[in-house]
């Protein structure tokens, strides 16, 4: 954030091969972009051995740092599946303080040391359908207690926010076990979902990210890409765009968030209600210390108006 903005985008390639003709269509749609960002998440991807030059040629951040998160074969067959990585342009590269891998083939993330702005972390996550597979992650997630100022969480969550019908959707739905995973990291990490802060601009008006191939009177559709920010993050928050689908090798829309160097508005705490919390003592507790934190102390000069 060296810059008067920060820009990362993040796109579910669906398999991206050695010699794949994505890699031409990824490059194009970043350039057509009005911000061009300077990080970006992949999912999906199916790759395991990797020739970094060649995986990597033509899509933007050749002469940049490559964080890979290996694919996993599919069941007892000889397919691949799954697979994360982070791509980072050169003149950010040296800002890396720390990478990992939190689960194999779904999970990773970098931090960036930012002069004058602290520690931004960047969560890349493919989540699977399972809902128990999603609370482990989310729950391996929160064990991670990741010391730093802000963070950015995204982006292929497979949670149905919004369904029409189809089979998929059945399988993403939340069990108990996962909302209180879910809203367990969410409190700790205090991380908001961008599409719904009214501080960053909506380039577009699609609210959708997600489209099964089907004609669109039949349909299943749904908002399973997203970016969460941490509370810190809103106060810069710039924009944030669902682009139209790159329909030649994905069905989900990509995404980009844009984000001020510094804040936009004065700085000042605030909290913001939402009511499922009360379901959960810690989310109680949460909304306790919020409301306690926002009520003048008592002044022995105080007096009731005349």
């Amino acid at each position: 954030m060296n810059k008067r903005t920060l820009t990362v985008a993040s796109l579910n390639v669906r398999g991206l091969g050695r010699n794949s003709p994505k890699k031409k269509e990824i490059h194009s749609w970043i350039s057509s972009l009005v911000s061009v960002p300077q990080i970006l998440l992949l999912q999906e991807h199916h790759l395991v051995e990797i020739d970094y030059s060649n995986s990597t040629k033509g899509i933007q951040f050749s002469n940049g740092a490559f964080f890979w998160n290996y694919g996993l074969p599919m069941g007892h067959s000889q397919r691949m599946s799954t697979g994360t990585s982070i791509l980072i342009d050169r003149p950010l590269a040296p800002l890396i303080s720390a990478n990992d891998i939190f689960l194999k083939g779904r999970a990773q993330f970098i931090t960036l040391q930012i002069p004058s702005n602290g520690n931004l972390t960047i969560i890349n996550v493919y989540a699977a359908y399972s809902s128990n597979e999603k609370a482990s992650m989310w729950e391996r997630l929160s064990e991670a207690n990741l010391a730093t100022n802000h963070f950015i969480l995204g982006d292929d969550f497979n949670q149905w926010e919004e369904i029409e019908h189809g089979r998929v959707a059945q399988k993403c739905r939340m069990h108990k076990k996962e909302v209180a995973a879910w809203h367990h990291l969410t409190l700790q990490y205090s991380l908001m979902d961008a599409w719904k802060l009214d501080s960053f601009q909506k380039m577009f008006a699609k609210e959708f990210t997600f489209d099964n191939g089907r004609s669109s009177a039949r349909s299943t559709v749904s908002r399973i890409d997203k970016f969460l920010v941490s509370q810190d993050l809103d106060l810069r928050g710039r924009r944030i765009e669902a682009a139209t689908s790159i329909r030649k090798f994905s069905d989900h829309s990509p995404l980009v968030l844009s984000i001020w160097g510094q804040p936009a508005i004065p700085d000042k705490s605030y909290h913001y209600f939402d009511s499922s919390l009360l379901k959960y003592e810690k989310g109680k507790a949460k909304m306790l210390q919020a409301w306690e934190g926002e009520l003048p102390k008592p002044s022995s000069d105080l007096k009731w108006a005349s």
